[in-house]
């Protein structure tokens, strides 16, 4: 599902084969489409491909897979967290 708290984003690519326009994306799509209209005014060039994209996340319905998830995610952040724990004991031995 879409995440709650992210808003949707858009993005668009000028179509003309030799430009190179881009407009990134971005949740305020009033400048999104004022920045294709100034293009399109400089340059002439009207087509342009548009992106929307959402932050999915997901959400598990199943609690006996949800209690296997949140143990194999601690896992992972402890072992991420072990690697980083072990880096900043090596630098402060070799300080």
């Amino acid at each position: 599902m879409a995440h709650p708290d992210h808003a949707f984003r858009l993005s668009a690519t000028c179509m003309n084969a030799a430009c190179h326009f881009v407009v990134l994306p971005s949740e305020k799509h009033d400048e999104v489409s004022r920045e294709m209209q100034e293009h399109t005014a400089s340059t002439g060039h009207a087509v342009f491909a548009r992106k929307v994209e959402d932050t999915a996340v997901v959400v598990l319905a199943d609690r006996a897979e949800q209690e296997r998830r949140a143990e194999a995610n601690a896992l992972e952040y402890k072992h991420l967290g072990g690697a980083a724990e072990d880096a900043a004991e090596h630098t402060r031995t070799d300080a």
